[in-house]
C-alpha cells in the first residue's frame, strides 16, 4: 500500500512541471517611435514678415493613435530687409492623435506647450529687441508613406506668444506666428 502511495506522489511530482506554459523570450515594444526633420515657412504676425528655417520633430505613439510629440520650429532666413532682424525659435511638446484608418495616409492633430525666443526690430530710442516666453500651440497635418519606414510629412502649427509688449502700440498682446513645415519622418515600427 505504501508503495502505491509513493508511486502516486512521484507521478504527481513529475507531472506538475507540464502545467507550466512557455513564456515569450522577448516582447516587442508597442510604442511607435518616429523622428523627422524638414523646412518651415512661417508668417511672424509682425507686419508681412514670412521666413524660412529648419524644423525637427520626434513622436511616440502609445495607444490607438494617442501619443506625444516634441518639435522645434524656426524663422531664421529669407524675407526682405525688414525681416532680417526678426528671428523666432520655438521648442514645443504635447499630445498628438493620429488617425490610422488608411494604410498609407495618416492625418493627425496636436496640442502643445513650449518655450520661444523672439528677436525683432526695435526703435532707435530703445534697446528692447529680444523676448522669451512660454508658448502654446495647436495644429495638425498629414503623413504619407513613401517607402518602407519613410513617410512624407506636411504640417501646420499655430503658435501663441502671450503677453508681448509692443513698443509701437505700447500695449501687451499675443503674437500668433504660425505656418507650414514639410519634411520626412522615419517610423521605427511601421
Amino acid at each position: 500500500m505504501r508503495s502505491k502511495i509513493l508511486v502516486f506522489i512521484l507521478a504527481l511530482a513529475f507531472s506538475l512541471p507540464c502545467v507550466a506554459q512557455v513564456q515569450p523570450a522577448a516582447q516587442g515594444s508597442r510604442v511607435n517611435l518616429s523622428i523627422g526633420g524638414g523646412i518651415d515657412y512661417w508668417r511672424g504676425d509682425w507686419g508681412n514678415i514670412s521666413r524660412f528655417g529648419p524644423s525637427a520633430w520626434a513622436s511616440a505613439e502609445f495607444w490607438h493613435g494617442l501619443g506625444v510629440n516634441a518639435e522645434g520650429h524656426s524663422m531664421l532666413a529669407g524675407g526682405d530687409s525688414t525681416a532680417a532682424e526678426y528671428k523666432y525659435v520655438v521648442g514645443e511638446g504635447g499630445v498628438m492623435y493620429t488617425y490610422h484608418h488608411w494604410r498609407n495616409f495618416a492625418p493627425y492633430a496636436k496640442g502643445e506647450l513650449g518655450f520661444a525666443s523672439l528677436g525683432f526690430p526695435h526703435k532707435p530710442t530703445s534697446t528692447y529687441a529680444h523676448d522669451t516666453r512660454t508658448t502654446w500651440a495647436f495644429g495638425g497635418g498629414v503623413e504619407y508613406k513613401l517607402w518602407k519606414h519613410i513617410w512624407a510629412r506636411g504640417d501646420y502649427t499655430y503658435d501663441g506668444f502671450p503677453d508681448f509688449y509692443s513698443s509701437v502700440s505700447r500695449e501687451h498682446h499675443t503674437l500668433n506666428p504660425g505656418g507650414f513645415a514639410g519634411g520626412l519622418t522615419y517610423h521605427f515600427r511601421k
